[in-house]
């Protein structure tokens, strides 16, 4: 049945596609009756500007080619810059010939060889020339006036149309009926996909299951003493800017914050909660049971009470004073680290006398 198809239509294609000029359709053998082609002008025309079309048929089949020729004049002295273009639902090429001598002008042939590409009545749109003429030489030039403008000469060509029919015309009963449609082929891509997905995932997870655990070790975190965490922190404040007022409340801010977070993680004084009042008295309270011994409790007031004459009374000492409390922070939290500072004795608890009973 394919090679009877293919037959048919090598035999309509060669029977359509007929060459030259001529006009009438034979609706038996789907050829175009060609007749020979125009003659161009004989002698010149009365014209400084003609265009004239022809049209080598006027019904053709699908992709049959077609020739489409336009002829030019130009009379004496007339330049024209003319070139025709491939008319819409036509496709094909345009060969522009030299210009050739008639009569006192020029002529010149363009030929289009082209295929029509839509079925239906298609209509060759007119072609127009257009050149502007020369000056005419017997019309007196006044230098003082404006020259008047020549007009310019058009020439255009009538309408060609072309009626475009099957390739397959005539030819139905040359043809078979077509098959039932094959069935669709097994697409096996996305199943293999699928089961080598599957497979890939099942060993992943036989690997996951049999891999070897590594032993788990429990973390241990490593606390600083608080006595590194502070002197740490003086340590920075040192290269801290005190030239302005402040910068100078600042550093004092934090010398007092740093001291106050030691005391607190060093002996569990709640010092960052409270006023220095407040932390001194009960310091005082303790008394040499407590802590800190007398010195240190002396040496501790006097520096919480330098830190707010800065902070809340607004004084700035000098660059002197500020070196000076800096070590006496780190004077204080060397002498009170646990490694040097003896934990304090509970106080003896009295033994119970043993008591007489009377009998």
């Amino acid at each position: 049945m394919k090679r009877r198809l293919a037959v048919a239509l090598v035999v309509g294609l060669g029977l359509g596609c007929g060459s030259g000029y001529g006009s009438g359709w034979d609706t038996q053998s789907a050829r175009a009756v060609v007749a020979p082609p125009p003659t161009p002008w004989t002698q010149a025309p009365d014209l400084e500007l003609d265009l004239r079309a022809w049209l080598s048929a006027e019904q053709a089949a699908l992709l049959e080619p077609v020739t489409l020729v336009v002829d030019l004049f130009c009379g004496p002295g007339i330049e024209c810059d003319f070139l025709p273009a491939v008319p819409t639902g036509f496709r094909g090429e345009v060969k522009a010939g030299q210009f050739e001598p008639l009569g006192a002008g020029r002529r010149r042939r363009f030929t289009l060889e082209l295929v029509p590409v839509q079925k239906g009545d298609l209509e060759v749109v007119p072609f127009r020339a257009e050149a502007r003429p020369p000056a005419r030489a017997d019309v007196p030039v006044d230098s003082a006036a404006k020259p008047a403008e020549t007009k310019p000469v058009v020439a255009t060509t009538p309408a060609l149309k072309l009626s475009v029919g099957s390739v397959l015309a005539g030819q139905g009963e040359a043809f078979e009926p077509p098959a039932p449609p094959f069935d669709p082929r097994f697409n096996w891509v996305p199943w293999s996909i699928g089961a080598g997905a599957a497979l890939l995932l099942a060993l992943l997870i036989v690997w996951w299951r049999r891999r070897p655990k590594p032993a788990r070790q429990a973390a241990m975190e490593t606390r600083l003493p608080a006595h590194v965490t502070a002197l740490r922190a003086l340590a920075r404040l040192r290269g801290a800017e005190r030239a302005t007022a402040e910068q100078v409340d600042a550093f004092y801010v934090e010398v007092s914050r740093i001291l106050r977070a030691y005391l607190e993680e060093r002996f569990g004084l709640r010092a960052p909660e409270r006023t220095t009042e407040e932390f001194l008295a009960e310091l005082n309270r303790a008394g040499d049971g407590g802590p800190l011994d007398g010195r240190q409790r002396n040496a501790l007031a006097g520096f919480l009470r330098q830190c707010d004459l800065v902070k809340f009374a607004g004084i700035t000492p000098g660059e002197d004073v500020h070196a000076e409390s800096l070590r006496t922070a780190e004077e204080f939290v060397e002498a009170t680290r646990a490694d040097r500072m003896p934990e304090p004795r509970a106080a003896a608890t009295p033994r119970p006398q043993p008591q007489e009973v009377a009998s």
